[in-house]
């Protein structure tokens, strides 16, 4: 009965990752075509963008379901690092995109093509409501896992960023300035590149064994060192066995070397440190009292 939650959950997320690949991989061909075909470099753009989150959401989903493979003699964690590698490559794909966007903006911005603004309007409007719709499916999700979370923050930038669009085929509708769609292309350019650098950062800091963004090694030293048997602590080391699991390792010297002591403080820390999202912990004790010299509990 424990894990049904976790299965619920689990099971959501796997519908919402189908219907957001689905509902976007027709919506970025469309939008490619009908912006090619027009030369309109901002809907282009914005399907660049809605092909990197299809990709992204396919990685993702192949991420959340390798978290959930057994482990083997050769991984002995499983495949939980899995989630973690697929939201770095998420990011490495939207600075990708980025570069194209840069790209093509400046050699257009000489002789930039003339576009149906109306055109433009039409299709990104369909673009926001189906980012949206995608990007709610994650909503609840997205406070767990970073790679909900990314899959969030990517549908609601292109939320944003097909809103943007919209405007720009409006002034041109109303006043045939064709630059102004290369102009936004930078803009959605710089939005996606705002909103990939945080995911990058975050992913690199995790993919490099760092303490994940949530937890404060000092805090988690004083929850430690505050049980009234530790007389000292050392060797502390925190990490992500996963974008939703985070492990810890240290050493504590007690008061006391009886086993059953020794196990009921370890079973009082894990406790504290499971409401920190620390629930993977390993402590090795010993004890300074003279009559445990040569004994490690």
């Amino acid at each position: 009965m424990h894990d049904h939650p976790g299965h619920t959950h689990g099971y959501n997320m796997n519908r919402a990752f189908y219907i957001g690949i689905a509902l976007n991989t027709a919506f970025m061909a469309a939008e490619f075509l009908i912006g090619y075909f027009n030369h309109s470099l901002a809907l282009i753009a914005d399907a660049g963008h809605n092909f990197s989150d299809v990709v992204s959401l396919i990685i993702s989903l192949i991420g959340l379901r390798l978290i959930h493979r057994s482990a083997t003699p050769n991984f002995t964690y499983g495949y939980k690092k899995a989630s973690v590698l697929t939201s770095l490559i998420n990011a490495v794909l939207l600075i990708l995109v980025v570069v194209y966007i840069f790209k093509e903006g400046i050699e257009r911005l000489n002789a930039p093509p003339r576009v149906t603004g109306d055109l433009i309007m039409i299709t990104a409007g369909i673009g926001v409501l189906i980012n949206t719709i995608s990007a709610f499916l994650f909503f609840r999700g997205q406070k767990e896992d970073i790679n909900v979370r990314a899959a969030f923050v990517h549908l609601l930038v292109d939320a944003l960023v097909s809103v943007g669009v919209v405007v720009s085929g409006l002034i041109i509708t109303l006043t045939g300035w064709h630059i102004v769609d290369t102009v936004i292309s930078f803009v959605i350019g710089t939005v996606i590149l705002i909103s990939g650098w945080g995911l990058l950062r975050e992913s690199l800091r995790l993919t490099l064994e760092g303490i994940p963004k949530d937890i404060d090694i000092s805090e988690i030293k004083k929850l430690i060192s505050g049980n009234a048997h530790v007389r000292d602590l050392h060797h502390v080391h925190i990490w992500a066995l996963s974008s939703r699991e985070n492990a810890l390792t240290a050493h504590i010297v007690l008061d006391t070397c009886n086993a059953g002591e020794v196990q009921k403080i370890k079973n009082e820390i894990k406790q504290k440190l499971a409401q920190k999202n620390i629930r993977h912990v390993t402590l090795e004790t010993d004890s300074k009292r003279a009559e445990c010299n040569d004994i490690t509990c």
